[in-house]
């Protein structure tokens, strides 16, 4: 048996914690002296921490620890490694939160510090042409995973259009549908255009015209598509200073080639940001 200090040093947990533990019930001595008060503690009572503490870490509860530990089958490791899938899962997804939150601030910041100050864009206002495309729309669940999704959707477009034998032609075209801002639910179709004539339609894939548009403003922004947003920000101020209404979806152009490579991200892109406006009267 171990004294709680060996047991502490073993399985690296301060002796603090251990009486803690103790307390609550969730580990308790082998052995206490009835005349010292000593904890002794056993090598097989490793298992039993090592299972508490990776639990702890994974964020459950106290309660919900005493409750898994004292199941009676020990939690299988396969279990654990089931749990700790998850947790990795949820994790990855806070930091992509996150993530987009410093990214939305810097895009911010920019805004600002461009206020009173010509715009870093050049942007123009003109007629959009028409295409027949072939798309893929689906909901996004939330902002930072846009380019998760768009990367699969897009995926899934070139797969489809190759099963079928569809020439594609360029650019890759992105449409934003959401008449409002919103950082969750967002209403995204990925497309490619192609011949008007054009047949292929499945569960997923639709073949539809995308309409001319009497004006937009537009603008090029060359980068990572990452830090794009300030583009996207400094086109919707035009807009708004020049009195012009938004009558229709942002389309984003990419006129570099595909803007994803072997599961990836391109380092950078040039990219046209459309949006169809109606004019003001004044």
């Amino acid at each position: 048996m171990f004294k709680i200090g060996d047991f502490s040093r073993l399985g690296q947990v301060s002796t603090r914690m251990l009486r803690h533990y103790d307390q609550l019930g969730l580990l308790k001595p082998s052995h206490t002296d009835e005349w010292t008060g000593y904890r002794y503690y056993t090598i097989d009572q490793l298992a039993r921490l090592h299972r508490l503490i990776a639990l702890k870490d994974l964020g459950f509860s106290l309660e919900q620890i005493a409750d898994l530990l004292n199941r009676g089958d020990d939690l299988p490791v396969q279990e654990l490694r089931g749990m700790l899938k998850l947790r990795q899962a949820e994790i990855a997804r806070e930091l992509q939160v996150k993530q987009s939150q410093l990214s939305h601030v810097e895009a911010r910041l920019q805004q600002i510090e461009q206020e009173g100050r010509p715009s870093p864009y050049e942007i123009v206002v003109r007629p959009l042409e028409g295409h027949t495309i072939a798309s893929i729309r689906q909901i996004v669940p939330h902002i930072a995973e846009m380019p998760y999704y768009c990367l699969v959707m897009y995926e899934q477009l070139y797969a489809t259009l190759a099963q079928f034998k569809v020439p594609t032609l360029e650019p890759e075209i992105t449409l934003y549908h959401n008449d409002e801002f919103q950082e969750t639910n967002l209403d995204v179709e990925v497309s490619l255009p192609v011949a008007p004539s054009t047949q292929v339609a499945t569960e997923r894939l639709t073949v539809r015209d995308l309409p001319e548009v009497a004006l937009a403003a537009a603008l090029i922004y060359e980068g990572p598509l990452k830090e794009m947003e300030p583009a996207i920000l400094a086109l919707l101020t035009y807009i708004g200073t020049h009195n012009h209404v938004i009558a229709g979806p942002l389309r984003e152009l990419h006129h570099s080639g595909p803007v994803h490579s072997n599961g990836q991200p391109v380092p950078s892109a040039v990219v046209e940001l459309q949006v169809p406006i109606t004019p003001s009267a004044h």
